[in-house]
């Protein structure tokens, strides 16, 4: 190859998955042996049923469409830096899919023997593509939408941006701010420095916090500048600006150069809905708008529909639980809004003024909702003066309850672990929480064990986060805590598998249905251990399985290896749970945590099998390291 090419190549895989997790050293000895095709248009690169696997495909430039030869099903888009191929290469037998070019196209082929040595020399390198044919068969069934898939992953915030932003210097008046959203009408302008954002002000800004309040248009702009503007690399994939919209609930994101940090653009919602439906992002703003709970009942209904577009467009687990999350975050946030604004409307000056914060834990609190969603809440509040302590609680006591009945009227159940705020001992001061969690961090007995485990995936859902670091911080006065580590080892390991002897998947009738319990049999299980292994080594950082997992992964604990290990079967699992319940929800049925294993197709069954057995073996390490026999 010309050395300009090889630069290009070479500087290609660099930044491109999974060849950005090698040495330079490694890349550069795929380097020696890869050679470039050319295809026209249209021309067959992989005819499906090949059986002779010669290389790895990396699109250097264009667009290749993998499909399903017989029924015409789009399988995957590969564009620039992305690759194809390994499946032949690591499986064998006949190829599943066709690849053809869908514009001129080059491809930098990478050969066998190099690609088979460095999947034997690279447990990361291998873990990627291991991966990445566990989701290949996950979903070999289903109708992914992937075009759309490469709209949301491979489509970058450079190349959507329409034009450029309107900017004002930071000596900038607000009435020359409100000029030149008036001239290019536009209804906001970034702030720069040196051609760097340190600013937007909107329409909203001006009328709310300068017209209305008969302000000064002659101060400078940026008194109307609160914080840095939240920013995105111009390299970033639209599903990022997506994500990052509903986190902070924004509908502009000012988009950078990701070396220098000058400013390229601001994209908004209609920039991205142009390219791809919002669904995610219109659901949060529908959520702010609403007025009651009858209505935040309706759209909870309606989003776990339109959340089953986002998976059909290939959005992987971890990513998909993390957006049902954040919906499902926002939803109940705005009940929470909703009911203490009805009740202190109701109280007038009766009501009581005080910080507090709404608690989740279980499976919210560890930012893995899913659309069957089980309550498990609780509120603090500061400790009163003492001659206001029965009126706090009375107060409270009357938020809570009603926060808890709009929750079920919204479709969100009963308490998994008997712990609701509507119950006295869930919905009390600071101080009494704390003494609480004294109690149960000493795991006494059972009950206070399974308290002492919910401890751990708190998270501050709505209000006064400095309550839920106080909280935080009496736990963290328990660790190290080998007795309690132990005791929540033990939770994570009891029982078997449901994989009978013969290796058949085992299953069980659950009201009225018979099938797999995916939650209760295989996922918990995983979340037990891993929330283990995370307080052996004292990490609070966050309460999410993954991120446990793969802390403890790179610790220097002697599980850390079963930890690491366990993140692709969680994967799975979490996986085959998200697209069930979605399914039930996209035909209106009930969102249930079974699965029909018959239902799966033989490479389905086979790696859920796998599955089970890695997750079982990780028990079997777990018990034997902590002594359970």
């Amino acid at each position: 190859m010309a050395s300009s090419l090889f630069t290009r190549i070479a500087d290609l895989l660099a930044e491109s998955e999974p060849f950005d997790i090698l040495t330079d050293d490694e890349r550069s000895g795929l380097l020696q042996k890869m050679t470039l095709e050319l295809y026209a248009p249209g021309e067959v690169i992989l005819q499906q049923g090949d059986d002779i696997h010669r290389a790895l495909y990396v699109v250097e430039s264009g667009l290749v469409r993998l499909t399903a030869a017989e029924t015409g099903k789009t399988i995957d888009m590969a564009g620039e830096g992305s690759q194809f191929g390994s499946y032949g290469l690591i499986q064998g037998g006949a190829l599943p899919y066709e690849a053809r070019a869908v514009e001129q196209t080059s491809c930098a082929l990478i050969a066998a023997d190099s690609f088979g040595a460095l999947l034997d020399r690279n447990e990361a390198f291998k873990a990627y593509f291991d991966a990445d044919i566990k989701r290949y068969v996950r979903t070999a069934d289903d109708d992914i939408d992937a075009s759309g898939a490469f709209l949301l992953f491979d489509t970058t915030l450079g190349s959507v941006l329409r034009a450029a932003a309107p900017t004002v210097g930071t000596s900038a008046t607000v009435r020359e701010a409100a000029q030149t959203m008036s001239e290019v009408e536009v209804d906001a302008v970034v702030v720069v420095q040196d051609e760097v954002p340190v600013g937007v002000v909107t329409e909203g800004d001006l009328v709310e916090r300068v017209l209305a309040t008969g302000g000064d248009t002659g101060q400078p702009v940026m008194a109307l500048v609160d914080r840095p503007p939240i920013a995105l690399g111009a390299d970033e994939s639209l599903f990022t600006a997506v994500r990052t919209m509903m986190r902070h609930r924004i509908r502009k994101v000012v988009v950078v150069d990701p070396e220098s940090g000058r400013l390229r653009g601001l994209l908004t919602a209609e920039d991205v809905s142009h390219y791809r439906g919002l669904d995610p992002v219109a659901t949060t703003e529908r959520l702010e708008r609403a007025q009651s709970v009858e209505e935040l009942a309706a759209l909870r209904a309606d989003s776990n529909r339109r959340l089953y577009r986002l998976y059909h467009q290939g959005v992987h687990s971890e990513e998909l639980l993390d957006v049902v999350t954040e919906v499902d975050d926002q939803l109940k946030q705005q009940v929470l809004r909703t009911v203490e604004r009805d009740l202190r409307e109701e109280l007038g000056a009766d009501a009581y003024d005080g910080p507090w914060a709404w608690l989740a834990f279980g499976a919210a609190g560890r930012r893995e909702s899913v659309l069957r969603a089980w309550q498990d809440n609780g509120l603090v509040y500061a400790d009163p003066a003492s001659g206001d302590a029965e009126r706090a609680a009375t107060y409270y006591g009357t938020l809570a309850t009603r926060a808890v009945a709009a929750l079920k009227t919204c479709g969100y159940g009963d308490p998994e672990n008997g712990i609701d705020a509507s119950a006295e001992p869930f919905r009390q001061p600071l101080a009494a929480w704390q003494a609480a969690y004294e109690t149960w961090s000493a795991g006494v007995d059972g009950e206070s064990t399974a308290r002492a485990a919910l401890c751990f995936d708190l998270r501050v859902l709505w209000g006064d986060d400095d309550l839920g670091e106080a909280l935080r911080g009496t736990i963290r006065g328990h660790l190290p805590n080998e007795r309690l580590a132990r005791l929540l080892a033990r939770q994570g390991t009891r029982g078997d598998m449901p994989l009978s002897t013969f290796g058949r998947i085992e299953v069980e009738e659950v009201g009225g249905r018979t099938g797999l319990d995916l939650r209760e049999r295989t996922l918990l299980p995983v979340v037990r251990m891993a929330r283990a292994m995370a307080l052996d080594v004292g990490y609070l950082d966050t309460t999410n399985t993954f991120d446990r997992l793969r802390h403890v992964a790179a610790s220097d604990h002697p599980l850390a290896p079963t930890a690491g290990g366990l993140v692709p079967p969680f994967t799975t699992l979490v996986d085959l749970h998200l697209r069930g319940q979605m399914q039930a929800a996209e035909i209106g049925e009930r969102p249930t945590d079974l699965i029909d294993p018959d239902a799966l197709n033989k490479s389905q069954q086979n790696l859920l099998k796998e599955t089970l057995k890695e997750v079982q073996q990780a028990r079997s390490n777990v018990r034997s390291h902590y002594g359970l026999g």
